[in-house]
Protein backbone atom coordinates (compact mmCIF):
# COMPACT_ATOMS: atom_id res chain seq x y z
CA UNK A 1 0.00 0.00 0.00
CA UNK A 2 1.33 3.66 -1.19
CA UNK A 3 0.59 6.46 0.71
CA UNK A 4 0.56 10.14 -0.82
CA UNK A 5 -0.10 13.38 1.55
CA UNK A 6 -0.05 16.83 0.01
CA UNK A 7 -2.00 19.86 0.26
CA UNK A 8 -4.97 21.71 -2.68
CA UNK A 9 -7.50 24.23 -2.81
CA UNK A 10 -10.85 22.49 -1.69
CA UNK A 11 -13.28 24.21 -4.15
CA UNK A 12 -15.83 22.31 -2.33
CA UNK A 13 -15.64 25.39 0.44
CA UNK A 14 -16.08 27.60 -1.55
CA UNK A 15 -19.78 27.81 -1.59
CA UNK A 16 -19.63 28.54 2.53
CA UNK A 17 -16.90 30.77 1.71
CA UNK A 18 -19.26 33.46 -0.33
CA UNK A 19 -21.96 32.90 2.34
CA UNK A 20 -19.79 34.35 5.03
CA UNK A 21 -18.48 36.89 3.11
CA UNK A 22 -21.70 38.41 1.97
CA UNK A 23 -22.80 37.98 5.46
CA UNK A 24 -19.89 39.81 6.97
CA UNK A 25 -20.50 42.57 4.07
CA UNK A 26 -24.51 42.62 5.61
CA UNK A 27 -23.14 43.07 9.49
CA UNK A 28 -20.46 45.58 8.42
CA UNK A 29 -22.97 48.07 6.77
CA UNK A 30 -25.61 47.42 9.81
CA UNK A 31 -23.26 47.97 12.22
CA UNK A 32 -21.65 50.84 10.44
CA UNK A 33 -25.31 52.47 9.51
CA UNK A 34 -26.52 52.20 13.28
CA UNK A 35 -22.71 54.12 14.79
CA UNK A 36 -23.03 56.79 11.85
CA UNK A 37 -26.98 57.75 12.84
CA UNK A 38 -27.47 59.26 15.72
CA UNK A 39 -29.00 56.77 18.51
CA UNK A 40 -33.13 57.36 18.87
CA UNK A 41 -33.50 58.76 15.11
CA UNK A 42 -34.26 55.48 13.04
CA UNK A 43 -32.34 52.43 14.98
CA UNK A 44 -32.87 52.01 18.96
CA UNK A 45 -29.18 51.42 20.59
CA UNK A 46 -30.15 48.28 21.80
CA UNK A 47 -30.13 47.06 17.92
CA UNK A 48 -26.23 48.05 17.98
CA UNK A 49 -25.76 45.49 21.05
CA UNK A 50 -27.40 43.14 18.70
CA UNK A 51 -25.44 43.58 15.30
CA UNK A 52 -21.95 44.05 16.65
CA UNK A 53 -21.77 40.65 18.17
CA UNK A 54 -23.43 39.23 15.14
CA UNK A 55 -20.40 41.57 12.83
CA UNK A 56 -18.07 39.89 15.29
CA UNK A 57 -19.08 36.10 14.54
CA UNK A 58 -19.19 36.41 10.57
CA UNK A 59 -15.54 37.69 10.51
CA UNK A 60 -14.77 35.26 12.49
CA UNK A 61 -16.74 32.43 10.76
CA UNK A 62 -14.99 33.96 7.49
CA UNK A 63 -11.51 33.30 8.19
CA UNK A 64 -12.20 29.79 9.95
CA UNK A 65 -13.62 28.47 6.32
CA UNK A 66 -11.45 30.52 4.32
CA UNK A 67 -8.58 28.86 5.91
CA UNK A 68 -10.11 25.50 5.90
CA UNK A 69 -10.18 25.88 1.89
CA UNK A 70 -6.42 24.76 2.07
CA UNK A 71 -7.23 20.98 2.48
CA UNK A 72 -4.84 18.35 3.54
CA UNK A 73 -5.40 14.96 1.62
CA UNK A 74 -3.47 11.97 2.76
CA UNK A 75 -4.47 8.91 -0.11
CA UNK A 76 -3.88 5.01 0.42
CA UNK A 77 -4.12 3.53 -2.66
CA UNK A 78 -4.24 -0.33 -2.54
CA UNK A 79 -5.24 -3.20 -5.20
CA UNK A 80 -7.95 -2.17 -5.00
CA UNK A 81 -8.96 1.14 -5.31
CA UNK A 82 -7.67 4.39 -2.96
CA UNK A 83 -8.94 5.94 0.37
CA UNK A 84 -8.84 9.71 0.68
CA UNK A 85 -9.39 11.29 4.12
CA UNK A 86 -11.59 14.15 2.12
CA UNK A 87 -13.64 12.15 -0.11
CA UNK A 88 -13.63 8.25 1.27
CA UNK A 89 -12.70 5.72 0.05
CA UNK A 90 -12.87 4.55 -4.22
CA UNK A 91 -13.05 1.63 -5.83
CA UNK A 92 -11.18 1.54 -9.26
CA UNK A 93 -14.25 -0.30 -11.05
CA UNK A 94 -16.35 2.62 -9.24
CA UNK A 95 -14.53 5.15 -11.32
CA UNK A 96 -16.78 6.28 -14.58
CA UNK A 97 -14.44 9.15 -15.74
CA UNK A 98 -11.80 11.13 -14.87
CA UNK A 99 -10.69 14.62 -16.37
CA UNK A 100 -7.51 16.17 -16.15
CA UNK A 101 -6.21 19.67 -17.56
CA UNK A 102 -3.65 18.23 -19.25
CA UNK A 103 -2.86 21.54 -21.48
CA UNK A 104 -1.99 23.40 -18.43
CA UNK A 105 0.28 20.86 -16.81
CA UNK A 106 4.23 20.98 -18.00
CA UNK A 107 4.54 17.59 -17.30
CA UNK A 108 1.93 16.44 -19.56
CA UNK A 109 3.84 18.83 -22.36
CA UNK A 110 1.64 22.19 -21.53
CA UNK A 111 3.42 25.19 -21.42
CA UNK A 112 6.62 25.58 -19.19
CA UNK A 113 6.62 28.04 -15.86
CA UNK A 114 8.75 30.11 -18.28
CA UNK A 115 6.21 30.81 -20.24
CA UNK A 116 3.95 32.39 -17.42
CA UNK A 117 6.64 34.67 -16.49
CA UNK A 118 6.91 35.73 -20.23
CA UNK A 119 3.82 36.36 -20.96
CA UNK A 120 0.33 38.16 -19.68
CA UNK A 121 -1.32 34.32 -19.36
CA UNK A 122 -2.28 33.47 -15.70
CA UNK A 123 -0.37 30.62 -14.02
CA UNK A 124 -3.36 27.99 -14.33
CA UNK A 125 -4.64 25.94 -11.34
CA UNK A 126 -5.41 22.86 -13.16
CA UNK A 127 -9.40 21.16 -11.39
CA UNK A 128 -8.34 17.75 -11.77
CA UNK A 129 -11.74 15.76 -11.30
CA UNK A 130 -12.64 11.88 -10.66
CA UNK A 131 -16.15 10.95 -11.43
CA UNK A 132 -18.01 7.89 -9.79
CA UNK A 133 -20.36 5.62 -11.20
CA UNK A 134 -23.07 6.92 -8.42
CA UNK A 135 -22.27 10.82 -9.88
CA UNK A 136 -20.06 11.73 -6.96
CA UNK A 137 -17.52 14.02 -8.93
CA UNK A 138 -13.86 14.25 -6.62
CA UNK A 139 -12.27 17.28 -7.12
CA UNK A 140 -8.51 18.77 -6.15
CA UNK A 141 -7.50 21.89 -7.48
CA UNK A 142 -3.53 22.53 -7.28
CA UNK A 143 -0.88 24.84 -8.91
CA UNK A 144 1.85 23.64 -10.44
CA UNK A 145 4.66 25.54 -9.59
CA UNK A 146 3.36 26.31 -6.05
CA UNK A 147 0.66 28.95 -5.08
CA UNK A 148 -1.52 29.96 -1.92
CA UNK A 149 -2.97 26.56 -1.25
CA UNK A 150 0.19 23.97 -2.20
CA UNK A 151 3.98 23.70 -2.75
CA UNK A 152 5.81 22.33 -5.65
CA UNK A 153 6.48 19.30 -3.65
CA UNK A 154 2.82 18.75 -3.18
CA UNK A 155 2.02 19.04 -6.89
CA UNK A 156 4.78 16.47 -7.06
CA UNK A 157 3.43 14.07 -4.98
CA UNK A 158 -0.27 14.65 -6.44
CA UNK A 159 0.94 13.86 -9.85
CA UNK A 160 2.60 10.62 -8.20
CA UNK A 161 -0.95 9.96 -7.24
CA UNK A 162 -2.09 10.26 -10.47
CA UNK A 163 0.32 8.40 -12.43
CA UNK A 164 -0.47 5.79 -10.05
CA UNK A 165 -4.63 5.78 -10.27
CA UNK A 166 -4.05 6.09 -14.04
CA UNK A 167 -1.74 2.92 -14.12
CA UNK A 168 -4.14 1.15 -12.04
CA UNK A 169 -6.93 1.72 -14.38
CA UNK A 170 -5.05 1.01 -17.81
CA UNK A 171 -4.19 -2.33 -15.94
CA UNK A 172 -8.04 -3.02 -15.42
CA UNK A 173 -9.29 -1.96 -18.69
CA UNK A 174 -6.62 -1.29 -20.95
CA UNK A 175 -3.90 -3.83 -20.54
CA UNK A 176 -4.02 -5.12 -24.26
CA UNK A 177 -3.92 -2.01 -25.87
CA UNK A 178 -0.68 0.55 -26.36
CA UNK A 179 -1.16 3.50 -23.86
CA UNK A 180 -2.09 6.56 -24.58
CA UNK A 181 0.58 9.35 -24.67
CA UNK A 182 -1.16 11.15 -21.47
CA UNK A 183 -0.87 8.98 -18.56
CA UNK A 184 -1.46 5.74 -20.49
CA UNK A 185 -5.29 6.43 -20.41
CA UNK A 186 -5.93 9.62 -21.06
CA UNK A 187 -6.82 11.29 -24.72
CA UNK A 188 -5.57 14.44 -26.08
CA UNK A 189 -8.01 16.65 -23.91
CA UNK A 190 -6.99 14.91 -20.59
CA UNK A 191 -10.23 13.11 -20.15
CA UNK A 192 -10.66 9.50 -19.54
CA UNK A 193 -14.48 7.47 -19.66
CA UNK A 194 -15.05 4.22 -18.63
CA UNK A 195 -17.30 1.95 -21.46
CA UNK A 196 -19.99 0.04 -21.26
CA UNK A 197 -18.15 -3.10 -22.38
CA UNK A 198 -15.89 -2.21 -19.85
CA UNK A 199 -17.73 -2.23 -16.89
CA UNK A 200 -17.12 -4.85 -14.29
Amino acid sequence: MKTYQFRFNNSSKTLAILIWFFTTLVTIALTGTILVIPSGSYFPTWLLLISLPLMLMAIYKLFKVASKRQSVEVITLSELGFTSSCFGAVLFSDISSIKIPAREISLLGGHKYDYYKQSEANIPNPVVSVTLDNGHILRWVLGEWGGLYNSKEDFSVFFAFLTALTDQLYQLYHSDEPPNSYLQILDENGSWEKKNQYKI
